[in-house]
C-alpha cells in the first residue's frame, strides 16, 4: 500500500475515534461538574458543622470528626454520588464506544472484498467488555477503580484539613484539586479504550474481508516515541493478540496488507 493510502486510513480511522472522544468528554465533563459541586457543598457544610462544634480556641481532631452525625451521613451521600457518576461514565462510554466501533468498522472499504458482514449489538458490546491487558481489567472496572480512589483522597483531604487545621476555603481548593485528578484519569481511561476499539473494530473488518496480515501504523509526530516509534511497520497475523494500544493515550493504528489499495472510500 502506498504511503499516500496509509495515511489517508489511518486519517479516517482517527477522524472517527476522536469524534467518540469529543462526545464522551462533552458528556463527562458536565457528570463531573455537577458530581464536584454538590459533593465539595457536603463536604463543606459537614467541615463548618465539624468546627461550629467546638468549643472557643479548641482544635478538632479526627476523633470530633468521627462522633459528628453530619459526617457519616456525609459519607453515605459522597458514596451514593460518585456511584451515580460511575454509573453514568459506564453508560455513556458504552454507547459511544458502540458508535465508534461501528463507524471504524463500516468506513472502511477494500479492494479484497465489496460486503462486510453485519454485527449485532450485543456482540459489540461483548467486545467492547472483554479484558484485553494483563491487569484483567475492563474499561468499567477502571472506571469503578478511579471512582474508589477519588472517594478515598477527597476523605483524605478531609482528614488533613482536620489535623492541619486548614480553613474551609483551603478544604474547598484541595477537593477541587483531587476531582481535576480523576478526571484527568477518566480522559484518560476513555482515550485509551477508544483507541482499542478503533484497532479492534479495523481488525475485525479486515479479517472479514479477507486479509491475512495488519501492520502497525504510528502517526508521524508519535515516531519519536520510544514504544510506539518501534511499531512502526511492524506486521502481524490477522488473529494475533495486537501490541497496541502500546501506552495511556496511545494514538497508533492497523493497516491491513494488501498489494493494491485502490478504490478506498473515506
Amino acid at each position: 500500500m502506498s504511503e499516500y493510502w496509509e495515511k489517508r486510513m489511518a486519517s479516517s480511522q482517527a477522524r472517527i475515534t476522536n469524534k467518540s472522544v469529543r462526545a464522551i468528554r462533552a458528556q463527562q465533563k458536565k457528570y463531573y461538574a455537577a458530581a464536584m459541586e454538590r459533593t465539595i457543598n457536603d463536604f463543606e457544610a459537614t467541615y463548618n458543622k465539624l468546627l461550629a462544634s467546638m468549643a472557643d480556641g479548641k482544635q478538632p481532631t479526627v476523633a470530633d470528626l468521627n462522633k459528628l452525625d453530619r459526617y457519616w451521613k456525609m459519607q453515605a451521600q459522597l458514596r451514593k454520588e460518585l456511584e451515580n457518576l460511575g454509573d453514568k461514565q459506564i453508560s455513556l462510554m458504552s454507547k459511544e464506544f458502540e458508535k465508534q466501533w461501528r463507524a471504524v468498522y463500516e468506513s472502511i472499504s477494500l479492494p479484497t472484498s465489496s460486503t462486510y458482514s453485519t454485527i449485532d449489538s450485543s456482540t459489540i458490546q461483548q467486545l467492547i467488555n472483554q479484558v484485553w491487558v494483563a491487569d484483567g481489567k475492563n474499561f468499567s472496572a477502571r472506571v469503578w477503580d478511579n471512582t474508589d480512589k477519588l472517594i478515598q483522597s477527597l476523605n483524605d483531604e478531609l482528614v488533613h484539613c482536620v489535623i492541619t487545621g486548614k480553613k474551609p476555603t483551603e478544604l474547598k481548593q484541595l477537593l477541587q484539586e483531587r476531582f481535576n485528578v480523576s478526571y484527568s484519569r477518566a480522559d484518560t481511561i476513555v482515550r485509551t479504550e477508544t483507541a482499542h476499539i478503533q484497532t479492534q473494530a479495523a481488525q475485525q473488518r479486515y479479517k472479514d474481508s479477507g486479509i491475512t496480515q495488519v501492520e502497525i501504523w504510528v502517526d508521524e509526530d508519535e515516531r519519536s516515541c520510544d514504544v510506539c516509534g518501534a511499531l512502526h511497520g511492524e506486521r502481524y497475523p490477522i488473529d494475533a493478540p495486537l501490541p497496541i494500544p502500546a501506552h495511556p493515550n496511545c494514538r497508533c493504528c492497523i493497516l491491513p496488507v494488501v498489494e493494491s489499495f485502490l478504490g478506498v472510500r473515506r
